[in-house]
Parts: C-alpha cells; structure tokens; sequence
C-alpha cells in the first residue's frame, strides 16, 4: 500500500490571506482554524507555509475535502489554486481553479480508475503547459510541459523529465513539479513541518476528542507507525 497525500498551492498569495480565506471555508461547514501546535499525524493538523509570494496548504490523511476547499480558496481570494493528490503511490494529479472554474487538469494515468473512460475525458487530464507557466510569468511552458506526459506503465528505464529533477515517472514527481513554479512543499528534509502547524476541523472532519499535542514526530521517531507521508 502506497501513500495518499493532498496538498492545496496557491499561487501569488501571502500565507495570512491563504489562512484567513481557509478559516472562513471550514467555518461555512460547520468547523474552524486555530493555530496550534500539532503533529502531523494527528488527524486535525494541516500545516501552512509560504515562500516565493505563493502559500500551500499540506492537508492531513484524514482531510478529503482537498477540491472542495481549493475551489473555495481560489474563489474567495480571486487566485489560481492547485489541487494536488498523490493517489496511493501510483500517480500524482492536479486540478488548477482559476477564480474558482477549474481550467486545467492532469493525471498521467487517465484510465486508473476505469479502463472504459472516453477518448475526450482521456485528453481532459492531458494537463496544458502553457496555462500552467503563465502563472509564473517567467516560465516557459518547454520548462514542465515533460512532466505533463501520459505514463507508459510498461516501459523500461524512463529518464527524469528534466536533468536537475530528483524523480522519474513516480508519485514525487510532484516534488519537481512544484519546485519548478516556485510552491513550497511544507516538510522539510527531515519530514518535520516547515511552516506554521494548525488545528483544523470540518463538518466531516470532527475532532479528535485529544486533538491538542504538543510534539512535533520526526520521521525517524515513527518507522515502526508506518508513517502515512511516505511511502510505505
């Protein structure tokens, strides 16, 4: 069993935006926002971080609303918002929300979850280098138009889609990705947050009745937990 991770980046917006603009979607269903110490692998933590002008949300395992509060977001704020999800360790994917219409989507394996879909839905993940770079306004759409490739499950020894990536054809190929456009991924080497962690709860997502911990667990303190950020 792989990994299933969510992460929200939006893009040109200061982390103090991004927070308030998420409190007021989990307070429209029924939940909140509270800064807090956590660790990640309590249920109600989510971490925040910003760099480069752009913020990104690192959602817990037990978050499913990664679409639905990125759509709000880009809304609310009036800003591109990637939501991006890596599935079981199989693929990474994302939908990009414009002023809340989502207007590019990928996924490099478009029939994962029904070998039947049709030819147009199949070219509706095709994902669009060229929206996607003018939101950097220096990045031309040659600069990741290689990740936005459809994965040969049976082919040998594929090559990184840039010299200087650190992953192939794999689940973080995300991690490139988001380097490429400047979004901060809120682990850091160690895989402890880098960036502020917070309490979040939604009408789906209750507490947990002992949500407030104090410790923040290292990777390395958790290898016998399995931990769910990594594969396993």
């Amino acid at each position: 069993m792989g990994i299933f991770l969510s992460v929200t980046s939006v893009v040109g917006k200061p982390k103090s935006d991004v927070v308030n603009s998420l409190s007021k979607y989990t307070i429209s269903t029924g939940g909140g926002l509270k800064e807090e110490t956590l660790s990640i692998e309590n249920s109600n933590c989510c971490i925040i971080a910003e760099s480069d002008g752009n913020t990104t949300i690192f959602n817990s395992y037990a978050y499913n609303e990664w679409d639905a509060s990125s759509e709000f977001i880009s809304r609310d704020l009036n800003a591109p918002v990637f939501s991006f999800h890596i599935h079981d360790g199989d693929l990474w994917m994302y939908i990009l929300f414009e002023n809340g219409v989502a207007t590019d989507q990928f996924n490099p394996i478009p029939d994962y979850w029904d070998d039947n879909i049709s030819e147009p839905e199949i070219e509706s993940w095709k994902g669009n280098a060229a929206v996607v770079s003018n939101l950097s306004g220096t990045l031309k759409p040659n600069g990741i138009e290689r990740y936005l490739v459809r994965w040969d499950l049976d082919a040998q020894d594929v090559p990184k889609a840039y010299p200087d990536d650190q992953y192939g054809q794999e689940d973080w190929q995300l991690l490139d990705f988001m380097r490429r456009l400047r979004l901060p991924y809120p682990l850091n080497n160690d895989d402890l947050p880098q960036g502020q962690t917070y309490k979040i709860w939604t009408r789906d997502l209750p507490l947990e009745p002992n949500a407030s911990e104090t410790s923040q667990v290292k990777l390395s303190d958790k290898k016998s937990a399995k931990p769910w950020w990594r594969l396993w």
